[in-house]
């Protein structure tokens, strides 16, 4: 029951942040719309600016993805050939592109980041030191073991081109949809684009690529 009203008040609290911000909600708007008491945020997170901390670091959390991390520690039989290395890119391409526009999470869940990255508060220091900065540094870690001769400017270029298209997606998807079409950015769409961009990224590596990455 404890667990259920946090992850409630997180859930209801996320979705108003979302839509109008951190000023722009009371902790009585949130209690009111979750059926609790005004003393449960105080319970489970002390302070409103902490329950938005919560909101923004379960919204990037939900389904967590991939990361070069995870690969490099459960398969490192993978680092030890070009083949292997390319593997790498595209498993990690290809889930982090699913994770992050599954059309079954939540749509609270992308605004109120889209909405932290552009107005950042106090929460964007816990999201990048919990979050960003280690999953940044996982895919410079392996550029460098792919390519050791490169400097870290080029290996921060290299991971920028998974995070930025990514983030192009979703902070200009309206504009994008006004562009190409209400269904521009369908999974059809998404599952080509993230088989470009591992295409893209493998070379830019210096690795050869998968077959089923072979036009």
């Amino acid at each position: 029951m404890v667990m259920e009203t946090k992850e409630r008040l997180i859930t209801i609290a996320g979705e108003l942040f979302a839509d109008l911000g951190f000023d722009a909600v009371s902790t009585r708007m949130i209690t009111d719309k979750a059926g609790v008491k005004l003393s449960a945020i105080h319970y489970h997170f002390g302070t409103k600016e902490n329950l938005y901390i919560e909101c923004c670091v379960y919204a990037h959390s939900t389904g967590r993805k991939l990361t070069f991390g995870d690969v490099m520690t459960a398969e490192p039989s993978l680092l030890e050939s070009p083949e292997g290395q390319a593997t790498i890119i595209e498993k990690i391409v290809v889930e982090s592109m699913h994770y992050h526009f599954e059309p079954s999470r939540p749509e609270w869940e992308t605004k109120i980041i889209q909405r932290e990255i552009t107005h950042p508060t106090a929460a964007m220091r816990t999201l990048s030191e919990k979050i960003f900065k280690p999953d940044t540094k996982s895919a410079q870690d392996f550029y460098m073991i792919v390519r050791p001769e490169a400097t870290e400017q080029e290996a921060q270029a290299w991971s920028d081109l998974m995070y930025g298209q990514m983030l192009l997606y979703k902070m200009a998807k309206q504009t994008i949809e006004m562009v190409r079409g209400e269904n521009a950015l369908d999974q059809e769409f998404l599952s080509t684009a993230a088989q470009t961009l591992a295409r893209a990224m493998i070379l830019e590596a210096g690795l050869p690529l998968p077959e089923k990455l072979i036009k």
